[in-house]
């Protein structure tokens, strides 16, 4: 037995249990068992289509080691290979040699060199809207001081305000700063040649920072952030509850201040903050007051829209169907005429709302003049009162609002515009519309005016009882221009 032969090797029950994967009780078991106790049986081991391949595959690997898995597929399989692609990778892992990277300590001198990078941590609710959120993450190389930002954007106005206060954070700017290679650092790459993003050079140039650029598929160029993101990740995110993003930043920045940069750093020895006040000195100034604002583009509709970030906003009327340049800061947009600012629209968090200022619509914003119906001129200019009661009447139920305008207005064949200003006056009195009630008014006005009867008293207040029933109901009040257009 395998357990006895073991033994007679001098290996310990441990060093046994180790060597055949096997539990230590089960070794204990038959540790002092009768020695000749029957082994176990051995089997042959199966045959595998892969088989027959095997020396040539081994070949091939040793002269071309990067040869890939699929590649090697597609050569035996036209050899005369059956088996699948799965069998073939198996192999080629099994038998390629692994890869030794070289892991070289890259150490900077203080004030030389910070790292930045982001970490996509999944979505967060802003404004009923899902947003992907981002934690933009910046290491001093020298002291590892951290500066992290939770974002839920990474456009360059975004950018350059974290950079801005990551900068005021530590104290100073770096004189090199180096970046993945994301669209708003990179704006294309071929090998070592890089051209970076023509807002990142003019930032770096305002800041006083050489931006660099990592190497592709190099993780450990920039290991220092990368650990960070990790670190902020796991340390700090991961299992943390939070009620808005400005209550995640809050949280974020008491971190940094109290547990992140004041315990010893394993590689350094000492608390990051504890570095950073030798490293400041050796920092540029940060001379820039606030975070620098972008320049950018966009076609605005015929109804004066543009849309930022999922969201639209209005711009001045004037730039319907044109471009709208503008000043892209982190919180707002300045739009431009040439290079003079002429308004500013404050950006919102979330997607697919639409912000409409009035006044950028004036002509909208103005009285509307609808030019009088002759038959509305007319009948306005037959006494001084008729104006408000045509209004009354437009409300009244008693017939086609055309016919009794007609009606009352020829009424002028039979009395004088003072008769009909008495008349159209005791109406409104009495909310007695229409060309019948007017007609009755005159008639009595002409034959026995002490007849009619007095203007009536005000109601007295309702009960609350009263004004319950009546609040469920709405009026819905029309300006007379409304029926400048229906009567014609």
């Amino acid at each position: 037995m395998e357990i006895r032969k073991c033994r007679r090797g001098g290996l310990s029950k441990a060093a046994t249990a180790r060597q055949l994967g096997i539990d230590r009780k089960t070794v204990a078991k038959y540790w002092d068992g009768p020695s000749d106790e029957p082994e176990k049986p051995r089997y042959n081991r199966r045959s595998h289509k892969i088989d027959p391949y095997q020396e040539y595959i081994t070949k091939r690997l040793e002269m071309w080691p990067e040869l890939s898995a699929e590649r090697i597929y597609q050569e035996i399989a036209g050899l005369g290979f059956t088996g699948s692609r799965r069998t073939v990778r198996r192999y080629v892992a099994k038998i390629r040699p692994p890869k030794q990277r070289e892991h070289k300590p890259i150490e900077t001198l203080p004030g030389e060199q910070a790292q930045v990078d982001w970490g996509h941590l999944g979505r967060i609710q802003v404004n009923s809207a899902s947003l992907p959120l981002y934690a933009f993450v910046l290491c001093l190389s020298w002291s590892r001081v951290r500066y992290v930002e939770f974002i839920t954007s990474l456009n360059m106005a975004t950018f350059a305000a974290c950079l801005h206060r990551a900068f005021e954070y530590v104290g100073g700017v770096p004189r090199q700063i180096l970046f993945d290679n994301a669209k708003i650092v990179v704006s294309e790459r071929v090998g070592g040649v890089v051209r970076y993003n023509e807002q990142l050079l003019r930032m770096a140039a305002l800041y006083g920072f050489e931006p660099r650029a990592c190497w592709i598929r190099d993780p450990e160029s920039k290991g220092k952030v990368e650990s960070n993101v990790k670190y902020v990740k796991h340390g700090f995110y991961y299992g943390r509850e939070y009620t808005s993003l400005q209550d995640l930043n809050r949280q974020a920045r008491n971190w940094l201040d109290t547990i992140a940069n004041t315990k010893i750093h394993g590689t350094t020895g000492k608390a990051p903050f504890k570095r950073l006040s030798e490293e400041k000195r050796y920092l540029k100034p940060l001379d820039v007051g606030q975070s620098l604002y972008i320049i950018e583009e966009r076609m605005a509709t015929k109804t004066g829209l543009i849309s930022i970030e999922g969201n639209r906003y209005s711009v001045p009327a004037a730039f319907a169907r044109r471009k709208v340049r503008y000043r892209r800061y982190e919180d707002r947009i300045e739009i431009l005429d040439g290079d003079k600012v002429i308004d500013f629209v404050d950006l919102v968090a979330g997607r697919g709302q639409q912000i409409i200022l009035d006044c950028h619509y004036p002509q909208h914003n103005q009285e509307k003049t609808v030019a009088s119906h002759p038959l509305q001129a007319k009948f306005e200019g037959l006494a001084p009162s008729a104006k408000k009661y045509l209004q009354g009447l437009s409300q009244a139920r008693v017939g086609h609002l055309r016919e009794q305008m007609e009606q009352i207005i020829a009424l002028t064949t039979l009395y004088s515009k003072e008769e009909l200003e008495a008349a159209m006056k005791r109406s409104l009195d009495f909310n007695a519309y229409g060309y019948g009630r007017l007609k009755k008014i005159l008639e009595r006005q002409k034959a026995a005016p002490g007849s009619l009867p007095q203007k009536r008293e005000a109601t007295p207040s309702a009960s609350p009882e009263m004004l319950a029933a009546v609040g469920s109901y709405r009026v819905q009040k029309r300006d007379l221009s409304y029926y400048g257009g229906v009567v014609q």
